[in-house]
């Protein structure tokens, strides 16, 4: 694959922002929605899967500035990187529902992808914005567990989203059962998926928040019980 044909992808790329008012900030682009709300795009690039094609995708989120501040203050990381408070790959609010990318093929007229990509992202990002806008849908979002969720960033963003809305007793009571949660270990069906995935003569590594509660959720709960 050309060094040549990955940076007109870029450049391509950065066209559809710019015609959508989306400017670039670190890893995202990014897009002021409200005095509180920036909605955000980051897309990501495939170049291995076939000779000549590039396959990108686009994860479509918004950040949410009064949530992050206190996110910053509660995990003790303000090292500036911005970053989005929930996100979702744009195929998941397809049709579909399912994994979504976009093929150029190298050497090729690529006019029509690029213009499918951006109606899509017209489509169906900008009604994830609209969306994610009223607070109470956001706050579903995390309690119903949205596609694509980590538990490591549900089990910190939920308490904080409930002590904004003045609901600070079920943010604790939601890091007690994290934490008890965290303290399980994992059973020998988990034990031999993750077996699976490490391939032969591969090593099992158990983390923190599988049978291990994580220090710095604790730290994390610490602060949360101090506001």
């Amino acid at each position: 694959m050309s060094k040549e044909f990955i940076k007109e992808i870029e450049k391509g790329l950065s066209e559809i922002c710019n015609k959508i008012r989306f400017k670039k900030k670190q890893y995202y682009f990014i897009k002021p929605y409200t005095d509180n709300m920036i909605a955000t795009l980051n897309f990501g690039m495939a170049a291995q899967k076939t000779p000549g094609h590039v396959y990108v995708n686009v994860t479509v989120g918004i950040s949410y500035k009064e949530i992050e501040v206190l996110y910053a203050k509660l995990t003790e990381k303000n090292n500036g990187l911005f970053q989005s408070t929930i996100s979702l790959q744009i195929g998941y609010l397809m049709p579909e529902n399912s994994f979504k990318e976009w093929d150029f093929v190298e050497s090729a007229d690529n006019t029509n992808t690029f213009e499918d990509l951006l109606k899509s992202i017209q489509t169906y990002g900008f009604e994830y914005f609209e969306r994610m806008k009223d607070y109470n849908n956001l706050l579903e979002a995390f309690e119903t567990r949205s596609p694509g969720l980590l538990n490591q960033a549900r089990d910190r963003y939920l308490p904080i989203l409930y002590n904004i809305k003045g609901e600070k007793h079920k943010g604790l009571q939601f890091i007690e059962e994290a934490i008890e949660r965290q303290k399980k270990p994992v059973d020998d069906e988990k034990k031999e998926f993750l077996k699976k995935l490490a391939g032969s003569g591969g090593q099992v590594i158990i983390g923190s928040g599988i049978g291990k509660v994580d220090p710095e959720y604790l730290k994390f709960a610490e602060n949360y019980k101090a506001l």
